[in-house]
């Protein structure tokens, strides 16, 4: 009996002495869950890769429990890309939009982003501009996304360097001074203008801007039905951009050549243009710091680079169109909102937004962010500032409401481009516009 006793107490006494083992187990076993990271899926345009590995840094670190997996298309491929993914269930957790005619496409795929906002992220309706989010707002009142940057149309890069080599004093202001500007850089072996005219978004955002300068303000009554795209300057519009194929203002093949990343690094940056036509966000190559320059041509030369408006076209001055350039939406299907809402609130108002900034890739949609970048080009202040004094000038936005009639614009250009009729073209993309309902 004294013997059995002793044993149960051993066996007590064992339990006893392993019992914090297994606590401490459990608590090891509730540790390790707790550190577990929610992974999100990011798939964009924007940021570019040199962009990105400064911004995912920041906010893992800031934020070690959420891992941000990226996948970067340029934006030629993107929006096909996007489609086909979110139409067979299977898009990312966030995604990046442009705005115009993609926030009524994307409606239903995304979470309504003012309720995901003031669940997660408070005080943003007082930081974020009140005028980009309404760009990111759908005909059926959804908030499809969070507005990222601000920029503007009409611009163009320009060679310094290479202007002087082709014996051209002054940027080209005119349609005029650029055509003789042309004959010049061509006689020198040159490309005049890279410009990605197989890209719809070009077709459409040179639409937009050059018809203001032939009637202001007409395009916008147009999309609403209540003007015809057969009138008068809108004919005088496509016949200008007829005009830069034929007069060799543009580079040979243009019609075949998307912006990115062919355009911009074959012809600008490879030195075998003088000018490079895209918008506002890539003032940042002004700067000779600026990493999107290393190994370029152009940075190996010390080439100086500046930026201004494309030159004028029509009767009227030229004034800049612009719009929120990239917003982002989160899926209703994604599975951590949370985690998805401290990632738009970095990329739109924190360190992400910062970063954005001060590389120059868009003016800033948060009131709290300025810009803290380097200015060391010789005409990176200059062209800072005539741009925003054209953008905060803007005379209307770079997009228009209905997916099909910016589809029929690009495919009316791009024929016209190719030497087709301008009125009988317009007169297709009127037929679609009277057969939209508004």
């Amino acid at each position: 009996m004294k013997n059995k006793i002793k044993k149960m107490l051993v066996i007590l006494m064992v339990l006893v002495a392993i019992s914090p083992l297994f606590a401490q187990g459990s608590s090891e076993k509730e540790k390790s869950n707790s550190d577990e990271q929610t992974t999100l899926t990011f798939w964009s345009w924007l940021p570019t890769t040199i962009q990105w590995d400064d911004m995912v840094e920041a906010f893992e670190k800031e934020n070690p429990e959420i891992k941000i997996n990226y996948t970067r298309t340029e934006q030629s491929d993107y929006f096909e890309k996007l489609q086909v993914a979110m139409a067979s269930g299977t898009g990312p957790d966030i995604f990046g939009l442009s705005t115009g005619a993609l926030v009524n496409r994307y409606a239903t795929f995304a979470e309504p982003m003012d309720t995901l906002a003031d669940q997660y992220i408070p005080g943003w309706k007082d930081i974020i501009s009140s005028s980009a989010v309404s760009e990111c707002i759908s005909n059926n009142n959804i908030q499809v996304g969070m507005p990222m940057l601000v920029a503007g149309m009409d611009y163009m890069l320009y060679n310094q360097t290479l202007m002087n080599e082709c014996g051209i004093d002054e940027v080209p202001t005119t349609n005029e001074e650029m055509v003789d500007a042309a004959n010049k850089i061509r006689a020198k072996g040159y490309m005049p203008v890279a410009m990605g005219a197989a890209d719809d978004w070009q077709n459409v955002d040179w639409f937009v801007n050059v018809s203001n300068q032939f009637e202001p303000n007409a395009v916008y009554q147009a999309q609403e039905g209540k003007r015809s795209f057969t009138d008068q300057c809108f004919i005088d519009t496509a016949n200008a951009w007829a005009s830069l194929f034929t007069n060799g203002v543009f580079q040979d093949g243009a019609l075949g050549v998307v912006t990115y990343p062919d355009a911009r690094d074959q012809y600008f940056f490879d030195r075998k243009s003088v000018f490079f036509a895209t918008g506002s966000w890539h003032v940042g190559v002004t700067s000779v710091s600026n990493t999107e320059l290393e190994g370029t041509a152009i940075k190996e030369n010390n080439d100086v680079i500046g930026m201004t408006a494309f030159p004028q076209m029509g009767p009227n001055e030229f004034r800049a169109t612009t719009g929120v350039d990239l917003m982002l939406g989160v899926n209703k299907d994604c599975e951590n909102k949370e985690a998805a809402a401290k990632f738009i609130e970095f990329m739109s108002m924190g360190a992400g937004q910062q970063i954005w900034v001060d590389l120059l890739q868009g003016s800033p949609v948060a009131n709290t962010i300025v810009y803290n970048g380097k200015v060391d080009g010789q005409l990176q202040q200059q062209s800072i500032d005539e741009l925003n004094n054209y953008n905060s000038n803007a005379i209307g936005s770079r997009k228009l409401k209905y997916p099909e009639l910016e589809k029929a614009i690009v495919v009316a250009m791009q024929n016209i481009a190719a030497g087709a009729d301008a009125k009988s073209e317009l007169e297709v993309v009127e037929k679609v516009s009277k057969s939209i309902e508004r």
